[in-house]
């Protein structure tokens, strides 16, 4: 067991009311089971990307204790 430090942005952030949270893990943990812990795993269908140690992947990735997880929602805008 462990923890990541998870940092989110724009509607994401606000979604949640932080901008940066500690979450705890188990040997199992991935980026999509941090999304449900959160409450936010509805954001996964619309678009929302993930990275690690500031490298995108995949959602199914293990966390490892001291990760920094970041999700990253769409960018919009013309």
């Amino acid at each position: 067991m462990g923890e990541v430090s998870v940092l989110l942005f724009g509607p994401l952030a606000e979604a949640f009311g932080i901008s940066e949270s500690t979450q705890k893990i188990e040997s199992s943990s991935t980026p999509e089971t941090i999304l449900l812990q959160m409450g936010l795993s509805e954001w996964k269908n619309q678009g929302l990307r993930c990275a690690i140690n500031q490298k995108i992947c995949d959602f199914d990735i293990v966390l490892k204790d001291g990760d920094e997880l970041v999700f990253l929602t769409p960018v919009s805008g013309g």
